[in-house]
């Protein structure tokens, strides 16, 4: 859906941010997390930055999980739009050792639509290792695709990102975490990193599991929400550089992000994306009944989860990303909204969707009610 920027600014009154507000708050009292960050901007204007519980802290960070992979996305999209690349083009013909394993026929439309054949490391990956660039490219690129590249669908959760940023840096010369900064973080002023510097983890909010629960474990048994705190948690997780999942930042900044995606991609004299470029990557570019590795149907666009029964991408032409069972940005386009909800707290698929859809509803409900005035 194309965005239409509108001269002025639709903004919500203090009522109606006390009460988006207040819904958040509620989420903090019924132990779903102990921290959090929840940022709205309406048609260019930030309305809501709210920081609760560990949050507040003026350097806290939060991670971003898998919400940080947009912008892998969009660093790829650059490219494209500079003319280094095509979306049809083998990642091979620029990284020929990943051709490796049946990965040969694997094109950047791929890698982006989730339809890459490589969904995860093998078992025997030694994740001490993950903020070793080197290491965890050969390793993707040793991978043995699971399904011919393009005949089927299954979410990347990690191996995305090292395919788009090593792709990256073969075209441009500069590693995943030097071209966010130089290219996205820096010139839109987000408070982000990909990764962080070690003598910064102190400022990162820890996460913490609080249900075992998942889609694929729905009793909790083999612990691996745990388990993925635990990594997370981890300094070499911290440090390293995964264009797919370890952004860290406010969220601020990943709703300044949004932001700029709805003005056509520039914001403030900055541009990151022609504004072709942001309407053909947040349209649905792929669908499936069934994907492999979330087990559910699936709606993706370039880099971004578009569609959906769930909210927010039930409404129409809304694009965004979650990230590992505690945060989500999105865009509105209809209403104006770049919007980013960060927690702390990783929960089970009910309690997940409930902080997800009350935000998005209370939003709704105070947009709909201020444009009536």
């Amino acid at each position: 859906m194309e965005t239409i920027l509108i001269s002025a600014p639709r903004e919500l009154s203090n009522s109606a941010c006390t009460y988006v507000e207040s819904i958040a708050r509620s989420h903090i009292e019924q132990g779903l997390h102990t921290a959090a960050q929840l940022a709205v901007y309406r048609d260019g204007e930030l309305q809501i930055d709210l920081r609760l519980g560990p949050a507040t802290v003026s350097d806290a960070r939060i991670v971003w999980f898998s919400a940080t992979k947009p912008l892998a996305a969009v660093a790829a999209l650059m490219l494209v739009e500079r003319g280094a690349f095509d979306l049809d083009q083998p990642i091979a013909a620029a990284w020929p050792q990943f051709a490796d394993g049946g990965k040969a026929a694997c094109t950047l439309r791929h890698v982006l639509t989730h339809r890459g054949g490589f969904p995860i490391f093998p078992n025997d990956f030694d994740w001490g290792q993950i903020d070793d660039w080197h290491a965890v490219t050969t390793k993707t690129a040793e991978i043995k695709a699971v399904w011919a590249p393009g005949t089927a669908t299954g979410y990347h959760p990690v191996t995305y990102g090292f395919a788009l940023g090593e792709l990256v840096r073969r075209l441009d010369g500069r590693e995943p975490r030097e071209f966010f900064e130089d290219e996205i973080f820096g010139p839109l002023g987000m408070d982000a990193s990909l990764g962080i510097p070690a003598d910064a983890l102190n400022a990162v909010v820890p996460l913490e599991a609080k249900s075992e629960v998942t889609l694929l474990d729905p009793n909790g048994n083999e612990h691996r929400t745990s388990d993925i705190v635990k990594r997370f948690n981890a300094a070499p997780t911290l440090r390293g550089q995964l264009p797919a999942a370890n952004a860290i930042g406010t969220a601020e900044a990943l709703a300044r992000f949004y932001d700029c995606l709805l003005q056509g991609g520039s914001r403030k004299n900055t541009r990151m994306l022609q504004p072709e470029t942001v309407i053909e990557a947040t349209k649905i570019q792929w669908t499936a009944d069934y994907d492999r590795t979330t087990t559910l149907p699936a709606s993706y666009g370039l880099g971004f989860l578009i569609g959906g029964p769930l909210e927010p991408f039930d409404e129409p032409g809304v694009y965004g990303h979650t990230g590992q069972q505690c945060c989500i940005g999105y865009a509105d386009p209809i209403r104006g909204l770049a919007v980013a909800y960060l927690t702390n707290g990783l929960q089970g698929p009910v309690e997940l969707q409930q902080r997800y859809r009350e935000v998005a509803l209370a939003l709704i409900k105070v947009c709909t009610a201020s444009d009536q005035i």
